[in-house]
């Protein structure tokens, strides 16, 4: 015995291919910025006016630099500083002090250009008269200024560190 009456099966098949060739495709979805990302080590060398006396620094600061995009160009980028176990010479006692320390910093970015970036990331400075103590407050410092170019789509660019104020 054949049959020649469509199964339920057959007709929710059936009805859902009549739909897909009726119902418009949905729209191509513009893709989200995706977040960039970065980390170098940057030698750093070079001399800044510290309490009482100049002080030469030599050390590596490490930058890592994440941006995060908006839709519409532009956005944040997060530069994060560290310098750990540099060192710097005061000039003229010869005393050898320590540099340490890390920071965060959250800057806007253009949606219209290049944007270049500085931050100037507070270190600690340990004197080498004073043996740490408690009761010794260690001296902050921002010797170093960290610049960094970014597109407006995120894209991260030079990095750069130097002792002493952005220039110009």
């Amino acid at each position: 015995m054949r049959r020649t009456a469509p199964r339920p099966a057959g007709r929710i098949c059936l009805l859902t291919a009549a739909l897909g060739l009726t119902l418009p495709a949905a729209a191509a979805a513009t893709p989200a910025p995706v977040p960039r990302h970065r980390s170098v080590g940057l030698p750093v060398d070079g001399t800044f006016a510290g309490p009482g006396e100049k002080v030469r620094l030599k050390g590596t600061l490490v930058v890592t630099v994440v941006t995060a995009p908006d839709a519409a160009g532009g956005g944040t980028a997060q530069i994060v500083s560290s310098l750990d176990g540099a060192a710097g010479t005061g000039d003229p006692s010869g005393g050898t002090y320590g540099l340490t320390g890390g920071q965060r910093d959250s800057l806007p970015f253009s949606a219209a250009a290049t944007t270049t970036l500085h931050v100037r990331p507070a270190l600690v400075l340990t004197s080498p008269v004073v043996p740490p103590a408690p009761a010794v407050e260690p001296d902050r410092v921002r010797p170093v200024t960290v610049s960094v170019t970014v597109t407006a789509d995120g894209v991260i660019g030079a990095v750069t560190a130097a002792v002493g104020p952005p220039a110009s």
